[in-house]
């Protein structure tokens, strides 16, 4: 097993088309235009959801949503995910998470020796709800990034795996940044403060961590990700006034199963990544797993991975054959959704409005054009087949929530403006 250090920075709804190395000219991010300069950048990259929980227990466990089992709020991780299968490698493990539905309670922590989540003394938002048991108070958000450079520096001599997600590049951290002086109040304020937080993010996370590695001489010997979960709505579709979100916020959003909401940052840094290099074809997120894995040597034959190794495309620049992506938690938006994604075409079906899409990616990259009515209805049939059993396949977990649990996340949920 090569000795090969592993960090994932995972950055909350952050477009890959508002980061400098994909052609944003608005801002730069040199930073992470630095790890994509050494390493590789994945130009067509697509999550399996839309929301957070799935889409990072996707990404950490290589597999889709019915294998890992998180499909709603209410749903706990079925791994093992890469914090285990390092661990027992004899990995030191560390994670430090911003988003609440990231937590202990939803099976993220666990393989992590380490675990940083939300808590009163972290986070930068307190929520309280009249009516609730007891007046409880509900907390957002955790900047764990002096926390995060504190556990490196005194684990470093050892071989680690660290995972860092970064909640405050999210739509409502603005408030908490401006008061801790981490951006500046009406400066690249569009879409609320969209460019500043990911450039902040950069300054402070991405350079800061290139900086701290090559100070302790692990540079060279450490693989870092920097990726995204999902992207978000900045006005390429209308999108209706969701009643519940405070201050009559329309943008960003991250609802449906378009592009803009599914397309990802992918950089990776590493020794067997060549400097400079664009993948252009397809990929998914839940690749990265059964990538890194083989990276360091350890054998993938023994998981049920759905994600394969991205290894030999540095060699052959290739398509995957489809992407799979949900949101089945149908109270967040427009409904129970799924989609099936070719290299030049896209399905989605709404399985609570009884509504089907399909667009021509070639001719309609933006997706504007339904037309479900000339599609091939023998290849149709197909689809709905492949996409029929991901929804009766389910991993089953001991873990179950109660009611009390059940509403006291649904509360958490509305702090972060996902339901009303």
């Amino acid at each position: 097993m090569k000795k090969q250090n592993i960090i994932i920075i995972s950055l909350d709804e952050v477009r890959p088309d508002h980061l400098s190395c994909y052609g944003y000219q608005k801002i730069a991010t040199p930073a992470i235009d630095q790890i994509a300069h050494e390493g590789v950048r994945f130009r067509q990259c697509f999550s399996s959801a839309d929301f957070t929980p799935v889409a990072m227990g996707s990404v950490i466990t290589g597999k889709y949503p019915n294998k890992h089992g998180v499909r709603d709020p209410y749903s706990h991780l079925f791994g093992p995910s890469i914090a285990t299968i390092l661990k027992e490698k004899g990995y030191r493990t560390a994670g430090f998470v911003g988003n609440g539905l990231l937590s202990r309670q939803h099976g993220f922590g666990e393989g992590f020796e380490f675990f940083s989540e939300t808590s009163k003394e972290s986070s930068w938002e307190e929520v309280q709800y009249a009516g609730t048991a007891g007046d409880e108070i509900f907390y957002a958000g955790n900047y764990w990034v002096e926390e995060f450079f504190d556990w490196l520096k005194s684990n470093y001599q050892k071989k680690f795996f660290m995972w860092g997600h970064l909640y405050e590049t999210h739509e409502g951290s603005e408030h908490a940044l401006i008061e801790k002086g981490l951006i500046k109040k009406e400066k690249l304020s569009e879409f609320s403060y969209y460019d500043a937080k990911i450039k902040m993010a950069d300054e402070n996370l991405i350079q800061r961590l290139i900086n701290t590695l090559k100070e302790l001489n692990i540079y060279e010997n450490t693989t870092i990700v920097v990726m995204s979960d999902h992207g978000t709505n900045l006005g390429e579709h209308p999108a209706q006034l969701i009643p519940w979100r405070k201050g009559g916020i329309r943008y960003p959003q991250h609802i449906t199963m378009r592009d803009h909401d599914l397309h990802v940052a992918m950089i990776i840094k590493g020794s067997v990544f060549p400097g400079g290099k664009v993948i252009n074809g397809m990929v998914r997120s839940i690749d990265l797993v059964p990538t890194l894995l083989e990276h360091v040597g350890i054998s993938t034959q023994s998981f049920d991975f759905d994600g394969q190794s991205w290894l030999p495309l540095l060699q052959q620049d290739q398509d995957r054959d489809e992407v799979y992506s949900e949101d089945l938690f149908e109270l967040r938006g427009e409904g129970a959704l799924q989609s099936y994604r070719g290299k030049d075409f896209k399905f989605i079906r709404n399985l609570t409005l009884g509504e089907e899409e399909y667009f021509d990616l070639i001719h309609d990259p933006q997706e504007r054009q339904n037309i479900v009515q000339r599609f091939d209805r023998e290849k149709l049939k197909e689809i709905r087949k492949k996409l029929n059993a991901l929804l009766k396949t389910q991993a089953t977990s001991t873990k179950r929530f109660s009611q009390k649990e059940k509403e006291a996340i649904n509360q958490r949920l509305k702090a972060l403006g996902y339901i009303k």
